[in-house]
């Protein structure tokens, strides 16, 4: 009788153990596909178009602030803003002769030259159009009221302004896009949630191949307005003339829609032969979808501009980095004393609990940086195809290894919190271990499960600074054809606001000119020939 009584209280037992593992993994298992839900919803819920009333436009006007703020003092201690910057940059020194690497190709020749003097008269065009009034834009260009195809001048929240020209110089509908001059336009800029995007590759006309990827949720919406506006006008235009040619330019956003924009309109067979020039294009497609516009989108970088590399992995890459810098143990007593550090820092701080409360989210904790590099690519991107799959993995692997996982740097807190020696010789070790990841390998990095890295898009040539002389002033300007990884890092300077403006890009890309015609010239001396 006992051991019968013993077995029921065994086989009891091991029944309420069994329902109790149940009910916990049926519990993990619904978190799990409730949290991955909330992502793909989050994902879902930026808008695929601009907002069609006031109303939508305030809310998501809202929703852009929240977001930004979130993404810069949500996530940056004040010390680091106030200080951490501005010591990389002096510990760091130029570096310029990164972009002149040996995976780099340098232009030259006269092929070279031609194919400056034509963006040095595009990039004219977009300074004109962006900064001057109408009639002056053209007066430059040489154009009529019969010229203008479509115009639209006053900007709104992700409908940026723009012009269709017909060229009759070089045979061309020249689409120009303004970038970021208005309140309106960084607002649009600021919107950069992470949305899928895909490219069809047609070849007479059939479709050749497909490429997924997410692209900047403002300027992909920017590129769809100007699509419903100019394909019906172009299309009219190319029918009264069939010999003409289409190409999209602009500066900044201005660029980063047009490259969008080129590929929405390579997918049709009347515009298969368009073509995009992007000065100073902002970083807003993945790998794959970037790579894809080499053939048709041609992007020109200026020295230290840090446009084409700001994307938010690469800025959580700098704020580790920052984080991580031995300047912290040097300053941090200091700054705990410094009044107004405290009084700034405390009112930083509350900010960042209203943002937390308004917005229904959690803001990122300032003090903690989850890097991770190297997730695959291949994802699936399409709403109708990715039908709420997600990456099965939750350790990110670098090429391949699922050993190589996320590396967390715990910063100190700069009021309270005290980390021994021994914590902060592994933070700074690991952090150095990660600044100095090979560039090919940043191409797939991610921050989080749900942060995807945005390059600029097409090929890329960048003009480059390097030194030639003893003082700083003396420096040799050259133009290289480079990989694209280079601009998965953001590369701090102190010039690096300064040449993103078009001004500089004019006075580099002059002096470019000047060089290469004279180069040109040389060569094709009486002299030189006789030689």
């Amino acid at each position: 009788m006992a051991t019968a009584e013993a077995a029921v209280a065994a086989a009891g037992g091991a029944v309420l153990l069994y329902l109790a593992l149940v009910c916990r993994l049926s519990h993990q298992d619904s978190s799990e596909t409730e949290g991955r839900a909330e992502e793909e919803e989050e994902e879902r819920s930026w808008p695929e178009m601009p907002p069609a009333t006031w109303l939508e436009g305030l809310t998501l006007a809202t929703r852009t602030v929240l977001f930004t703020c979130g993404e810069t003092i949500g996530k940056w201690p004040i010390g680091d803003i106030a200080f951490g910057i501005k010591r990389q940059m002096k510990l760091q020194g130029s570096l310029q002769h990164e972009y002149a690497g040996s995976d780099s190709v340098q232009l030259s020749g006269c092929e070279t030259l031609s194919e400056l003097t034509e963006l040095l008269r595009y990039l004219n065009l977009c300074l004109y159009f962006s900064k001057k009034p109408f009639p002056a834009f053209l007066e430059f260009g040489g154009y009529d009221q019969e010229s203008i195809l479509l115009h639209m001048p006053k900007a709104m929240l992700m409908k940026p302004a723009f012009t269709i020209v017909r060229d009759s110089n070089s045979k061309c509908f020249l689409l120009i896009i303004r970038g970021a001059t208005t309140t309106i336009d960084r607002l649009t800029a600021a919107s950069g949630a992470e949305v899928p995007f895909h490219h069809v590759i047609l070849n007479e006309g059939k479709v050749e191949k497909l490429v997924l990827g997410h692209a900047h949720c403002g300027i992909l919406a920017a590129a769809r307005w100007i699509a419903q506006l100019a394909i019906p006008c172009l299309h009219e235009g190319l029918s009264r003339c069939p010999d003409y040619k289409v190409k999209v330019m602009g500066h900044s956003m201005g660029a980063g829609i047009g490259a969008i924009l080129t590929h929405i309109l390579r997918e049709r067979e009347e515009f298969s032969s368009c073509i995009c020039f992007a000065f100073a294009p902002a970083a807003c497609l993945t790998w794959e979808l970037a790579e894809s516009g080499k053939g048709f989108i041609t992007s020109l970088v200026n020295r230290n501009d840090v446009v084409p590399s700001f994307s938010k992995v690469s800025a959580a890459r700098i704020r580790s980095e920052v984080m991580a810098a031995s300047w912290r143990n040097n300053v941090r007593e200091g700054m705990r004393l410094n009044k107004l550090y405290n009084f700034v820092n405390g009112h930083v701080e509350k900010i960042r609990s209203h943002l937390a409360s308004m917005s229904g989210v959690k803001v990122a904790n300032s003090n903690v940086v989850v890097h991770c590099n190297g997730s695959s690519l291949s994802e699936p991107l399409i709403k109708s195809t990715a039908n709420g799959t997600t990456n099965g993995t939750d350790a990110l692997k670098i090429n391949g290894n699922s050993d190589q996982v996320c590396s967390t740097f715990v910063a100190p807190q700069l009021e309270t919190e005290e980390i021994n020696t021994q914590q902060e010789q592994e933070t700074f070790s690991n952090g150095e271990a990660a600044a100095e990841l090979p560039e090919n390998e940043l191409h797939a990095t991610q921050v989080g499960s749900r942060s995807r890295q945005f390059y600029p898009p097409g090929r890329i040539i960048h003009m480059v600074a390097l030194p030639d002389g003893q003082t700083e002033d003396d420096q040799a300007f050259q133009i290289y054809e480079t990989p694209r990884d280079l601009y998965g890092k953001i590369r701090l300077a102190p010039n690096m606001v300064k040449d993103h403006y078009m001004p500089s890009y004019l006075k580099t890309l002059e002096v470019l000119l000047d060089r290469l015609s004279q180069d040109c010239t040389d060569k094709t001396s009486p002299s030189s020939v006789n030689l």
